[in-house]
């Protein structure tokens, strides 16, 4: 189509050349007629982007972003080239270059549609930013409604409300816009795991990696296979992952958090993740992973330390959540109570944390809370209670007489966290 739109000098002949080499960086005839085409930015430019997009989808990140640099120094007012110098940062888990190079890309060219939906992803994630999504996506939207991109960040903005399924049909109409673009899989993936259905969330962040191997749906592969309990097929990804990414944290991490749920492993699996913190000490799952071992192994003020530890580098919710866990195993429940508070300020839909703060609550006001439950029990009939059995009048809640002593209220809480790694819990304490 292409060649065809190129012979007859059709305008619509360097779009469909520059979707072509998003697919194929090495087309050679496609390299030809943009440079021909457009000699202002030099054949050498278009042969540039062409190999750091190449060096991008063999997750060569670092590659592709000294690249891009060369190009950004040539072309210092090129939008489309931030923008996937952001993504590429994003994928390097630089978070805060990647959010200044988006910004810088939108400031170029407020209509730039291409990496919007990733930079979407990147806006919600890393700092709930309601707000700021809906003005994205919003923004997305007038240009061009007839694109993935804008609807994906609207998807975002209603996870992040709390309204999911809103947030599922719109993930499914950028779907329809745009059958091939993964992003649009990774966000519907993303709201079916906040949704609870980790066999929906798995199938679709498969698709998304079936089309564009990344950073991002390696990790949300890997971690659905996790939840799911398939550790083997988990630990296959993680590999690949890691000899694709060499001194990737995140690649180190996902290796070391499979092989964390296998006790014979778990000296190896606390060696890959200190080393991942080593090479990145923004690096959240090494934290939680390492944290959850640590629980696992009878070590709650070990996994505190580990927190506290990492904690100034990484203020978002889903640390202050991981931390107000730890605390609540060592039975620090005021402390667990501030830091619960902190991540719901933060996300007020992080249903972790507000599950988290209602178990706090009750092991602080035992009296209160069972109270309550004795107001909520529904009236029960003594003859009807007596054919269950003879003398009760009432129905009576009694403790397993087989558990054994705690050393805290919210030891008895422990199973209930999911730290337990022996039960077969898919995650740990933090997954």
């Amino acid at each position: 189509m292409a060649r065809c739109a190129g012979l007859i000098r059709s305008p619509d002949a360097s779009e469909l050349f520059g979707e072509l080499l998003k697919r194929q960086p090495n087309a050679s005839e496609a390299l030809a007629y943009v440079g021909k085409v457009h000699p202002a930015d030099g054949y050498h430019d278009v042969v540039s982007l062409a190999t750091a997009r190449r060096l991008a989808q063999s997750l060569d990140y670092r590659g592709a972003v000294d690249e891009l640099s060369r190009l950004a120094r040539r072309h210092p007012g090129s939008a489309p080239v931030r923008a996937y110098q952001a993504t590429c940062r994003y994928m390097m888990n630089d978070v805060s270059a990647a959010l200044a190079l988006y910004e810088r890309a939108r400031t170029l060219d407020p209509g730039l549609m291409d990496q919007m939906g990733t930079y979407a992803t990147l806006l919600a994630s890393s700092t709930g930013d309601a707000h700021a999504v809906y003005r994205l996506g919003n923004e997305l939207l007038k240009v061009d409604q007839g694109r993935a991109e804008g609807w994906v960040a609207m998807a975002q903005y209603f996870l992040l409300s709390g309204e999911t399924q809103e947030a599922l049909a719109i993930a499914w109409r950028a779907q329809t816009l745009s059958p091939s673009y993964a992003c649009a899989y990774y966000t519907e993936g993303v709201i079916q795991l906040a949704s609870g259905s980790v066999d929906d969330a798995l199938d679709v962040f498969t698709k998304a990696h079936q089309l564009e191997r990344n950073a991002l749906t390696f990790r949300a592969v890997i971690e659905s296979l996790v939840q799911c309990g398939r550790y083997k097929e988990a630990f296959v990804y993680a590999r690949e992952m890691a000899e694709l990414l060499p001194q990737h944290a995140g690649a180190l991490a996902m290796v070391g958090m499979v092989l964390s749920h296998s006790p014979e492993s778990s000296d190896k699996a606390r060696r890959l993740l200190e080393a991942a913190l080593d090479v990145d000490k923004r690096c959240s799952e090494a934290v939680g992973a390492l944290a959850s071992l640590h629980v696992a192994d009878g070590r709650v003020e070990d996994a505190i330390r580990v927190v506290e530890k990492y904690l100034p580098n990484m203020q978002t919710d889903d640390m202050y959540t991981r931390y107000a866990d730890v605390l609540t195993l060592a039975n620090e429940l005021p402390k667990a109570a501030v830091n619960y508070t902190a991540a719901l300020t933060i996300n007020p839909i992080n249903e972790r944390a507000r599950a988290g703060m209602d178990r706090v609550d009750k092991l602080m006001h035992p009296t209160a809370a069972a109270d309550l439950d004795d107001e909520e029990e529904e009236p029960v009939d003594d003859a009807a209670a007596n054919e269950e059995g003879e003398g009760s009048g009432a129905v009576r809640y009694v403790d397993n007489p087989d558990d054994g002593p705690a050393s805290s209220p919210a030891m008895l809480e422990y199973d209930e966290l999911g730290a337990d790694r022996g039960a077969g819990s898919s995650g740990g304490l933090f997954y």
